[in-house]
């Protein structure tokens, strides 16, 4: 079965979310972080019945037996035996929810700095505890906001997503902070960074980002610390077995403003449809030899991709980022509908 998307609305819970529908409702609903009701998955205890109130759904399994031949006729079927077929589903469950079937629950907490990495002049990369309480969907783009007394800071911190960890608990999240963005949270972190120290933290939070069709070749094109973002974005789409190539190309000031090049060289073995290019504003004399493109990006794309009309592009940087590579990618192609702008 192909990996495409379908929109599952569940109007009594006010639930409405995008799965893939290469697994049965149940998994993939789970993959976005939603319990529905189920207990044995294997189709004989009846638990995940539901009725499809519209839409289609592909039951491509033969253990119904659960089932008589009423509920089969009223469009009654088993979750964890369904596959979403049509664009949309909407379901009224058989069986009741608990009170918020998301797994994740945001919190405020007490958390503990257990390590402290200077990454280049604006990044840290923080190593914080957390509870076992605090769950949260590693396949997912997932943030934490920190808590300053004295200031609303609404700033989201990423949490930074290990493809490799993605089923292992060990009471650490690693998050990156750009210290240079908030004046005023810069004065605070710069007392509060010490491991032993505590901070207030509230999360997990979850972002919406829509998961693109799986049914073309990928191009992420991505200005200095906005890495952080499109990197997970980039993880959450291989975790979700993301079949097309996923090319990134990334632009930095300088050598000295590179960040996250260890988890681009670890993606290329995790995901081999995935590849990356850096590329420099600004060429410095560290050495002579070195694998990095120079330029801005609006000169480099053409030299890669001549024609972007088979792609789907998400631009992610600062305003004029984002304008002058939207203008670029279009004059190679480009389709206005299968480009993302993200500031």
């Amino acid at each position: 079965m192909s990996n495409k998307l379908t929109n599952i609305k569940i109007p009594k819970y006010n639930l409405n979310y995008e799965i893939q529908n290469n697994k049965n409702i149940i998994d993939a609903s789970l993959d976005k972080n939603i319990k529905l009701a189920y207990s044995c998955k294997s189709g004989i205890c009846g638990t995940c019945k539901a009725k499809v109130v519209s839409g289609e759904i592909n039951k491509n399994n033969k253990v119904n037996h659960i089932l008589n031949d009423s509920e089969k006729e009223n469009n009654i079927v088993l979750l964890c035996q369904s596959n979403g077929l049509s664009r949309e589903v909407i379901l009224e469950l058989l069986s009741p929810l608990p009170r918020n079937p998301k797994l994740n629950k945001v919190r405020e907490l007490v958390s503990e700095v257990l390590g402290i990495k200077y990454i280049n002049k604006s990044i840290i990369e923080l190593s914080i505890s957390v509870p076992k309480r605090f769950n949260y969907d590693k396949k997912n783009n997932n943030y934490i906001k920190i808590l300053i007394p004295g200031l609303e800071n609404n700033d989201k911190y990423p949490i930074i997503n290990s493809l490799e960890q993605e089923n292992k608990y060990n009471g650490v999240i690693n998050i990156l902070l750009n210290i240079n963005k908030n004046a005023k949270a810069n004065s605070y972190f710069k007392k509060s960074l010490i491991q032993g120290e505590t901070l207030s933290i509230k999360g997990p939070y979850e972002e919406n980002n829509t998961i693109l069709p799986n049914d073309k070749p990928l191009l992420f094109i991505v200005e200095d610390n906005y890495i952080i973002h499109s990197l997970n974005m980039i993880k959450v789409l291989i975790a979700h077995n993301y079949t097309f190539p996923i090319m990134l190309i990334c632009n930095f000031e300088n050598k000295r403003d590179i960040i996250l090049l260890d988890e681009m060289h670890r993606l290329t073995f995790i995901n081999t449809g995935f590849s990356y290019k850096i590329s420099l504003t600004n060429k410095d004399n560290i050495n002579n030899i070195d694998r990095f493109l120079y330029g801005r990006t609006i000169n480099i794309i053409s030299k890669i991709f001549p024609d972007l009309s088979s792609h789907y592009i998400v631009i992610n940087g600062k305003n004029k980022f984002l304008n002058e590579n939207y203008n670029k990618v279009i004059q190679l192609g480009a389709i206005k509908n299968n480009i993302k702008k993200i500031l």
